[in-house]
């Protein structure tokens, strides 16, 4: 009996041992985390540029995604009423815009005034401000286009849009305080347009000193230059 339960203790012992061993052996291991899984989607590495947006200004087409107007409301935009054309004009532009476009406008005589100093998206609510702002609009004083066109880049230069667009128009050649200023117009625009947006003039008068100007300013700043029909 005795020798009997000596064989039985010894065999109990290394049972203990050897599960030991392999419980060390388990412990020993590195834990191994699952590999880490994609995080999902398709998407590209940079956000996608927006699509361009194409609007109507008295019967020229410009195609972009950020639209910044610089509008005459000189006191001779009021003698054929061509400043109620104006206001249907950029309201109706206003109007096909999604709120994925950017917006903002000038407008000039003796100095000028600006509907927002930043761009803003072109939501139902801001295309709303702006139609109301460009519903108020009254013909008077000069036309001093320079530090109207110089504020209008200011602000395009504010927009991350890619395709942004300048639209400048008037019905004659710039004239502040009696003098001509188209020259100094001219080298102040050009200058603030360092970021190279497009400038398109859109002149609804026939004198050729105005057209020039019109023309001059356009083709120095890579934009385009339209004289509506009448």
């Amino acid at each position: 009996m005795a020798i009997r339960n000596i064989v039985a203790l010894g065999l109990l012992v290394s049972a203990f041992a050897a599960s030991g061993w392999i419980l060390g052996q388990s412990d020993s291991q590195p834990t191994r985390r699952p590999l880490d899984l994609p995080s999902g989607g398709s998407g590209s590495d940079g956000d996608e540029e927006d699509a361009p947006e194409t609007i109507t200004f008295y019967g020229g087409e410009y195609e972009g995604d950020g639209f910044f107007w610089c509008l005459d409301k000189s006191c001779s935009m009021g003698w054929a009423d061509d400043i109620g054309q104006l206001k249907t004009e950029v309201i109706a532009a206003l109007g096909s815009l999604s709120s994925d476009a950017e917006i903002s406008l000038v407008a000039f005589s003796s100095g000028h005034i600006v509907w927002s100093p930043v761009p803003k998206p072109a939501s139902p609510g801001n295309r709303a401000s702006a139609t109301i702002w460009v519903q108020a609009l009254q013909a008077e004083g000069w036309t001093c286009i320079g530090p109207a066109g110089v504020e209008t880049l200011n602000i395009a230069n504010l927009s991350q849009k890619s395709n942004r667009q300048v639209l400048v128009l008037s019905d004659g050649e710039p004239y502040c305080d009696g003098d001509n200023t188209a020259t100094q117009a001219l080298s102040s625009i050009t200058g603030a347009n360092w970021q190279h947006v497009p400038i398109h003039t859109i002149y609804i008068a026939s004198d050729m000193g105005g057209m020039t100007f019109m023309q001059q300013l356009a083709a120095m700043n890579g934009g385009t230059f339209h004289q509506p029909p009448g």
